[in-house]
């Protein structure tokens, strides 16, 4: 049993029962619509890794199905689809909606995997000389870490943070008290706000 001695406030909220939850519409050209959300994704990823910098740029100079506001997704957005119900463990899949395409790459184990994904959102850091300088990802694979051995330690699904730029073999053994992996040529699937 573990416990703390201190209390904890909490805050009870009610409200909008169908938050959260997605309602995925194929627009028939390679784009899927949320209309919950009202964002619209791409339904191929980049179909390949970049460091956080040139994924911004790749969304900036994005053209596709007559749009050209694509954007990188912050966070929130990226953690919208998200689909929990599914990972490489249960389902043999990306953890997201199969209405999607993923790539598949092989993992730091050398297993058959899903790839992370940039956010636009940069992580906050409390070590001095080093604010801005790591990234927001969303993991739609396994997410390993090197503990005697690479396993999936966070799973699919969660969020993590990469460099934003530099030499991934740098950090070949894992990175942090957990080994964890770090990639930094994270892939990406844009968006936009289907409202425009």
């Amino acid at each position: 049993m573990f416990g703390h001695p201190k209390a904890f406030n909490y805050l009870l909220v009610r409200g909008n029962p169908t938050y959260g939850i997605n309602n995925f519409i194929d627009n028939g050209d390679g784009t899927i619509t949320d209309a919950a959300s009202r964002l619209m994704w791409m339904q191929n990823d980049s179909d390949t890794g970049m460091i956080w910098q040139d994924a911004l740029a790749y969304a900036e100079n994005f053209e596709y199905a007559g749009y050209s506001d694509w954007k990188l997704p912050d966070a929130k957005e990226l953690q919208s689809i998200v689909d929990y119900t599914r990972s490489p463990a249960t389902t043999n899949s990306a953890a997201i909606d199969p209405l999607f395409n993923c790539t598949q790459i092989t993992n730091e184990a050398g297993e058959t995997d899903y790839p992370w994904y940039w956010s636009s959102t940069t992580h906050g850091n409390m070590f001095e000389g080093n604010e801005g300088a790591w990234g927001v990802y969303l993991s739609f694979g396994r997410c390993l870490g090197n503990m005697n051995g690479w396993i999936d330690i966070h799973e699919a699904g969660a969020q993590r943070s990469d460099p934003k730029n530099g030499d991934p073999e740098e950090y070949a053994e894992g990175h942090g008290p957990q080994g964890d992996a770090v990639r930094i040529y994270n892939y990406v699937r844009l968006v936009r706000n289907a409202s425009n």
